[in-house]
């Protein structure tokens, strides 16, 4: 016995709501991996201006400290936007000289800083 052939061939292929669904799918993965990205970015400023306010207390430290017995003072600098850096070296009695490097953060993140302290023989 014969069977009667089908009224509508079967179609290989995706169907227009498939491919849709496909699209936003794919947007969305997108747009997740364009704010993951940005907040890379962001983190490596941030990174980069830490990184350049660490190396200037450590180069000022290390300056202070190559002098020998340096004489009381402070001063102020700015070594990277956002980056204040604020040294002072005083007596520390017949110990020598206590240098102090404290070096502030403000990049967008929680305010953040560091101290340097050392004691320099005299």
């Amino acid at each position: 016995m014969r069977t009667a052939p089908p009224r509508f061939p079967a179609r290989s292929g995706f169907t227009l709501v498939e491919l849709l669904v496909a699209l936003v799918v794919f947007d969305v993965a997108l747009l997740a991996f364009a704010a993951d990205a940005a907040v890379l970015v962001r983190l490596q400023g941030v990174s980069s201006r830490r990184e350049a306010g660490v190396a200037s207390a450590e180069s000022r430290v290390a300056g202070l400290r190559a002098v020998g017995c340096p004489s009381p003072a402070a001063g102020d600098s700015w070594p990277a936007p956002g980056v204040h850096e604020h040294w002072s070296v005083q007596a520390a009695g017949n110990a020598g000289r206590r240098v102090v490097d404290s070096v502030h953060f403000s990049d967008g993140q929680p305010p953040a800083a560091f101290v340097l302290r050392t004691t320099v023989a005299c």
